[in-house]
């Protein structure tokens, strides 16, 4: 058994059969959980590669595309709060949050005015550097961002409800905006050889139900979707999706979209069992590992957990462990070993 196998990972987000073992899979692991399982701090591509490597993934993830977005993107219409957030620090460091009042865009000449960016001014040479330092079993995955989460961060959340009703074409201008965009950034990073699947991350939902009316998003969002998907499916690639919450209500919609696996599958907004019966065949389930346990938790209790996950979930191969968000920066790094060591011992 190799320790970093693309074909592992990809024939479970494919769900072509049981792979040799249960594949890892994150969609961001903070730096300084890197650094603390590394033991030195990650400043080349050489040491972004090691990381995965040695943790046992299959792959490395990279972000490409419109990612930061609202006042985070321009500098304006931003919340800043200066906290003790990491464990790995003594210092206070700065969380920053798009406005939910009012953003950057409420207008149609706001449209026009915002400095969009461009495919030509997007850095893809990460791509590049990643692709040389890694080794020849191991693909990247290419994270492409927000299409929603752009729209409503970039208008500030209140404005973009009240425009749903008042100004539906400024909506609609939105979404074609950010959607092309986005499309754009697949299709130039779909063009390198080393990249094994795209993962889109954009969160509709919460814990309790979606953010919006699910009109919403048939409308203007899942069409975006579904053209990504067929850019996939012609390359033969994953589409994998990302939202947090409750998305019961729009299953159907994601896998008519083209996504093959759905990430992270929050504890406390879907049971994983129930939706494993309810997918079964349609889709791979990613994550599920409670970052709370991982935050607050034992190294047993985390082992614990993954252990559950391994026994119920693998019995098609259409399950990857990892957490229920990301690995933050207020998870322990004993946690995090505990979690991904746990598909290698059992």
């Amino acid at each position: 058994m190799k320790r970093n196998d693309w074909r592992r990972l990809r024939t479970c987000l494919m769900l072509e059969g049981k792979p040799d073992r249960t594949p890892l899979i994150e969609l961001f692991v903070d730096p300084a959980v890197k650094a603390a399982y590394l033991g030195k701090p990650i400043c080349t591509a050489q040491d972004e590669v090691e990381f995965w490597v040695k943790g046992g993934y299959d792959y490395v993830p990279l972000s490409l595309g419109l990612i930061e977005v609202g006042g985070v993107l321009s500098g304006e219409a931003t919340m800043r709060k200066r906290a003790h957030y990491s464990l790995y620090t003594d210092e206070d460091v700065e969380m920053k949050w798009a406005a939910e009042h009012k953003g950057v865009i409420t207008s149609f000449a706001d449209v026009e005015r915002y400095k969009w960016p461009t495919l030509n001014q997007m850095d893809f040479s990460p791509l590049e550097a990643l692709s040389a330092a890694m080794p020849p079993e191991m693909k990247i995955i290419a994270i492409l961002g927000k299409v929603y989460t752009a729209v409503w961060m970039l208008m500030g959340f209140e404005s973009f409800c009240t425009a749903t009703l008042e100004n539906p074409e400024l909506v609609k201008a939105m979404f074609k905006k950010t959607g092309e965009i986005q499309y754009a950034a697949l299709q130039k990073a779909l063009s390198f050889d080393r990249v094994g699947a795209a993962f889109m991350s954009d969160d509709i939902a919460y814990g309790q139900a979606l953010m919006v009316n699910p009109g919403i998003y048939r409308e203007h969002l899942f069409p975006w979707y579904k053209r990504m998907g067929d850019l996939c499916r012609e390359r033969g690639l994953a589409f994998i999706y990302h939202s947090d919450g409750d998305l019961r209500e729009v299953l159907d919609d994601l896998i008519a979209c083209g996504f093959n696996a759905l990430h992270p599958i929050e504890p406390k907004a879907m049971d994983i069992r129930e939706i494993k019966r309810r997918v079964a065949g349609k889709l791979c389930l990613l994550g599920n590992i409670e970052v709370d346990r991982l935050s607050r938790g034992t190294p047993d209790e985390v082992r614990g957990l993954c252990r559950a996950n391994l026994r119920d979930l693998t019995y098609d191969g259409g399950y990857c462990l990892g957490s229920s968000n990301s690995v933050t920066s207020y998870i322990p790094v004993a946690n995090y070993r505990a979690m991904i060591e746990t598909v290698f011992t059992g």
